[in-house]
């Protein structure tokens, strides 16, 4: 029997990356990529863009440690974002083509080089 490899994940994004939100609260805003799971093809996204769950905190005074409301940054599927292309300021599907540092993302719109 063949052993099974684990999925490592790829996706389209990187963080760093200026993406905009095709669907869902945020759908049409833009924000900068924080970090970003390949195995789960999830992201953090900051900015205009960010969704935030609120998590409570019971008070322990012992711990120091004051109670209330905490927002945290939600995590958003990959699938959901789209690079933004700066030159239509559009969010835009990409190619990869190869050169002679490597991979790199190109804009099918625009031709775009992201570096």
């Amino acid at each position: 029997m063949k052993k099974k490899t684990p999925y490592t994940g790829k996706t389209h994004i990187k963080q760093g990356d200026t993406v905009v939100v095709l669907t869902g609260k945020a759908k049409g805003k833009s924000g900068t990529v924080v970090r970003v799971w390949p195995k789960e093809q999830r992201a953090l996204v900051d900015g205009d863009a960010a969704v935030y769950n609120t998590h409570h905190i019971r008070p322990n005074p012992q711990a120091g440690v004051e109670g209330g409301r905490v927002q945290k940054l939600r995590p958003i599927h990959v699938s959901n974002l789209a690079l933004l292309d700066p030159t239509t300021g559009k969010a835009c599907r990409t190619k990869t083509e190869r050169t002679d540092a490597g991979a790199v993302r190109v804009s099918k719109t625009s031709g775009h080089k992201f570096e």
